[in-house]
């Protein structure tokens, strides 16, 4: 009933309020034949918000196609994370948002609409960054954010080695950022898991769900690499990182591994799963 409501708004261009206060109007045969045609997609479990475009995230409305993840609620846990940390940061003027994966660009553009502070969005997609680089226009952050396609951490790199190189001056006194905070919502499902998706979510992009046996690999991978860039990054670091429950322990160990000194927390989403791996590194 959900699906066929949001369907039918967006129909309409109706609030579902506005749909309910209208509910006995006779639908015109193009509106009919449209809704329709809509209901068929949703019967073959394409998600509704590929079939209308938009997803609402952290109170604004994404656009989204079948190049991107679909934001969820649960990364709203990662923002909100990410937004505290800058909150307890003094020097704010010197820090620097990183979102590795951006995909449709919804956590660079919520950290940077509620902060003002500025984001390197990274997606190995170009397809993907397209639709980020959209959303950044329709919220009109385009000038707060560096999108870069590449891999991981290494576009940070260029980016950091470019502001460097163009000074005259010692590095100490000129660069500008003394403070990263990294977040990354990677893929973590692991490949059992991956058989078992429910419909809906087969829609969406593999390379943006799948990691390996353990669904741990593209984070092995991050924190591997940025133990190898760390001498090229700003002084304090803190990671925010999105996994499955299930993966809490193991992903601590895997930051351990590589950062044997790192403070590292575990946060809880809203239905109460461990959902969130907060270091400082």
């Amino acid at each position: 009933m959900l699906d066929a409501e949001v369907i039918l708004s967006y129909i309409l261009d109706l609030s579902r309020a506005r749909l309910f206060a209208h509910g006995n109007d006779i639908l015109k045969p193009h509106q009919q034949e449209r809704l329709l045609s809509l209901i068929e997609r949703r019967c073959s479990f394409e998600p509704v918000a590929y079939i209308i475009g938009e997803k609402e995230f952290y109170n604004r409305k994404f656009f989204v196609n079948s190049f991107v993840l679909i934001p969820r609620p649960a990364t709203e846990t990662l923002v909100q994370e990410a937004l505290d940390i800058s909150k307890n940061i003094n020097d704010i003027e010197h820090t620097l948002f990183a979102d590795i994966g951006t995909g449709s660009g919804a956590i660079a553009i919520t950290l940077t609409s509620e902060t003002k502070i500025p984001v390197v969005a990274i997606d190995i997609s170009s397809r993907a960054l397209s639709v980020a680089r959209t959303n950044a226009r329709n919220h009109n952050v385009e000038e707060l954010i560096d999108f870069r396609e590449g891999d991981l951490m290494m576009p940070v790199v260029d980016l950091f080695e470019s502001m460097r190189a163009s000074s005259t001056q010692q590095v100490s006194s000129v660069f500008p950022f003394k403070h990263l905070i990294i977040c990354a919502n990677l893929p973590y499902l692991t490949n059992n898991q991956m058989e078992i998706l429910q419909k809906d979510v087969r829609y969406e992009p593999k390379d943006a769900l799948q990691a390996g046996p353990d669904g741990l690999e593209a984070y092995w991978r991050l924190f591997k690499q940025i133990k190898k860039i760390r001498d090229f990054l700003p002084r304090y670091i803190y990671t925010l990182i999105e996994i499955d429950p299930s993966q809490s322990t193991r992903a601590v160990e895997l930051i351990s591994h590589q950062f044997p000194h790192a403070k590292t927390q575990i946060k809880k989403d809203l239905q109460g799963l461990d959902r969130i791996i907060i270091s400082e590194i």
